[in-house]
């Protein structure tokens, strides 16, 4: 399983499971589902899994940064151009 599919995975889970918010899921599926327009931007997609993967609603919400927040996420997508 490529890193694409691997994300898919992780953001449908995290989605249905966790606390990943509704209105990122496009986003992330949109680069999930079209390896061939991201294929020269793996590290980036591989980053994403993991800030996925990690993500947590209060990430940043004492003195020491665990797990991943939206603003990593959206950092991210906005390095790879993808837009709602």
């Amino acid at each position: 399983m490529d890193v694409f599919e691997r994300l898919g995975l992780a953001v449908r889970k995290q989605n249905a499971e966790g606390e990943l918010p509704d209105f990122i899921t496009p986003l992330l599926l949109k680069v999930a589902e079209n390896p061939a327009e991201f294929a020269d931007r793996e590290e980036l997609v591989a980053t994403l899994l993991k800030y996925v993967e990690e993500y947590q609603t209060w990430s940043e919400m004492c003195c020491e940064k665990v797990g991943y927040s939206l603003e990593d996420i959206h950092r991210t997508l906005d390095k790879m151009k993808v837009r709602y």
